[in-house]
């Protein structure tokens, strides 16, 4: 930037403060920041933007300007550059890197790849986004929305793209598949539901009234063919990620060991069979107990990364009761899964699992700007979670009905269209 810089008295009143400025002084700084300038005066120009489409938008000096204003000051010295948008933001964020307290929710609309070149790393990125957010229910009827998807013109083969996320419409059994949606780009963590070789109807779903895309899916294999066809989802998956990553696994509970073994034989080290606690119970009369829960088989390669515990003794010896903000610092970290379930009758997809259910995988297992492959993408429960979450999602999906049911969904989310890139 070779700018020739000259001071310049600005009247306060023609100053536009940042809309977007992340930073935040407590009372105590503001108050010494008072006292400095009524013992020497304003001797720090502020820096401002001459750029004729961003005229005297304050870029360094919110608090002064502040300050100045409340002292009475008419006019103030300034400094001028001219810069676009882009390099205002970036300048406001170097200029605040060491000076007061950060305000997250302003500092989530700015692009994480210019927070990591600012100096922010993943500890700061997982504070920004998973302190302040959330996955919320996205009230997304499958049932309701599936006949609307019916009509689909989507072929196998193809690829779309949602936002920041992928899609394509294949066999995650296939690595050339998986390679395409990738294009080249590596997974921070593996996030499989496939389909849990239980007798399931896919073509008729748990409701008697969806169908599921006419998808051919044979939820009647032998244990072997079962077992080679997970054993290619999990290469075609590991093919694609980083040499330390994450691999979620969700299965019925008969074939837990066999997942187990799998990851074993292509190097993935067990770590946890983590169960999701379901507030209703399958009723089996011929079985001497009801199923209360479905198990994720969880697993590593390398050393990949987990987010912070904050204030971790505490949390293990807090005093736990009704309402205790404790009860839920616990539930983050423990592998039973407490999340409601709809009713029975309300699932279309067999095995489909609301977008609440993914938010402790994810933010334990990612940091924002992480990207997850879901090879069964089924009704995109899972990508409505990476939407909240700030995390990259990359579907596979062998129905172009579903392909479809998952594009409706993300553009009811988010208000984003989805376009075909390949």
């Amino acid at each position: 930037m070779d700018q020739h810089i000259q001071t310049t008295m600005v009247a306060i009143g023609d100053l536009n403060p940042a809309a977007y400025n992340p930073r935040k002084w407590p009372d105590s700084a503001i108050a010494n920041l008072r006292e400095s300038i009524k013992l020497y005066g304003l001797v720090d120009p502020l820096l401002v933007n001459s750029s004729p489409t961003r005229k005297n938008i304050v870029i360094g000096g919110h608090f002064r300007l502040k300050v100045a204003k409340e002292l009475g000051y008419t006019h103030v010295p300034v400094i001028y550059l001219e810069l676009d948008e882009a390099k205002e933001k970036e300048l406001n964020l170097r200029l605040n890197a060491n000076h007061g307290e950060w305000d997250y929710d302003l500092l989530k609309e700015f692009d994480i790849e210019l927070l990591l070149d600012v100096g922010f790393d993943d500890s700061d990125l997982s504070a920004i986004w998973d302190d302040t957010i959330g996955v919320e229910d996205d009230g997304f009827d499958t049932e309701k929305e599936l006949p609307k998807a019916q009509d689909t013109q989507i072929k196998e083969g193809e690829i779309y793209q949602l936002g920041k996320h992928r899609l394509i419409c294949g066999d995650s059994t296939d690595t050339n598949v998986i390679e395409r949606l990738l294009d080249g780009a590596k997974v921070n963590m593996i996030y499989s539901d496939p389909p849990y070789n239980i007798g399931l109807s896919y073509s008729k779903g748990v409701s008697t009234k969806g169908k599921y895309g006419n998808t051919k899916v044979n939820d009647h294999k032998t244990l072997f063919d079962y077992g080679m066809f997970l054993q290619k989802t999990m290469e075609a998956a590991l093919n694609v990620s980083y040499d330390s990553t994450h691999v979620f696994y969700w299965c019925d509970e008969q074939y837990i060991g066999l997942i187990q073994q799998l990851y074993r034989t292509l190097g993935v080290n067990n770590k946890r069979v983590c169960l999701w606690i379901k507030n209703n119970h399958n009723m089996t009369p011929q079985i001497a107990f009801n199923k209360l829960y479905e198990p994720c088989v969880y697993g590593t390669r390398g050393t990949p990364y987990l987010a912070p515990i904050n204030n971790l003794n505490e949390v293990l010896n807090a005093e736990v009761g009704t309402g205790n903000r404790a009860v839920d610092d616990i539930q983050d970290i423990i592998n039973i899964w407490l999340e409601k379930r709809l009713p029975g009758h309300e699932y279309t997809h067999p095995t489909e699992k609301p977008p609440t259910l993914h938010e402790k995988p994810l933010r334990r297992c990612t940091k924002p700007g992480d990207r997850v492959l879901d090879s069964f993408g089924g009704s995109g429960s899972s990508l409505a979670a990476c939407e909240q979450l700030n995390r990259i999602c990359y579907l596979s999906e062998l129905s172009p009905v579903f392909c479809q049911l998952i594009i409706n969904r993300y553009e009811q989310l988010t208000g984003i269209k989805a376009k075909r890139i390949g």
